[in-house]
């Protein structure tokens, strides 16, 4: 059975960037197959978002199910498929005891949950994953199983939760955009580091 749920409270982060990402993929990527299939998956993403399959009275997101399928497609291709599952398996833990975490303690790190998991889950993967399209596969597929994983903890003890919240793909984004963020941070920190390298060797060559 298939539910369309529409809520304007949650979502909003997440509608604007993935609409953000579509039109520079779409429009700034090079034409090729590769930007064909992300722009269509990103768009089937967002059409989907508010679209739940309901199983057994448990409402499950029509997204949640696509991310979780790609990542692991995406993950099972570049090398080091051993290590990067078993980072995805260290955030799906992780990421299901901070919302743990959360529910049972009434200060949350004095911020709100919604920057503060994003920003522990994509430093941690910062730190673990090299390559910024490893650190968004590897990242977004210990997240998507975090979710279920806890979920799954509500509902064995009689609490209702929707897996794939509109409230879970705004924290998902959020995390995109610290990962991307703090790789470049890493890029930049490389390249003023090099370049003092670079200019004593001028120097000493000169000399």
């Amino acid at each position: 059975m298939l539910m369309v749920v529409i809520d304007m409270t949650e979502g909003l982060i997440f509608y604007w960037f993935s609409w953000i990402l579509w039109i520079i993929v779409t429009f700034l990527m090079k034409k090729n197959k590769r930007r064909t299939l992300l722009a269509c998956y990103i768009l089937i993403a967002i059409i989907s978002s508010n679209t739940y399959i309901s199983i057994n009275s448990h409402s499950i997101s029509v997204t949640i199910i696509l991310l979780l399928f790609v990542t692991m497609v995406l993950l099972s291709r570049p090398p080091h498929f051993i290590y990067h599952v078993f980072i995805s398996f260290t955030m799906m833990i992780g990421y299901a005891a901070m919302l743990i975490w959360k529910m049972n303690t009434p200060i949350w790190l004095l911020t709100h949950d919604f920057i503060m998991i994003p920003f522990i889950s994509a430093l941690v993967i910062t730190l673990l994953v090299k390559g910024v399209r490893n650190k968004i596969v590897t990242g977004f597929l210990g997240i998507t199983a975090g979710e279920f994983i806890y979920s799954i903890l509500l509902i064995e003890y009689d609490l209702q939760k929707t897996i794939g919240e509109m409230s879970f793909f705004d924290m998902l984004i959020v995390t995109l955009m610290f990962i991307v963020l703090l790789d470049t941070l890493q890029k930049v920190k490389s390249k003023l580091f090099i370049l003092p390298v670079h200019h004593k060797k001028i120097i000493k060559w000169q000399h």
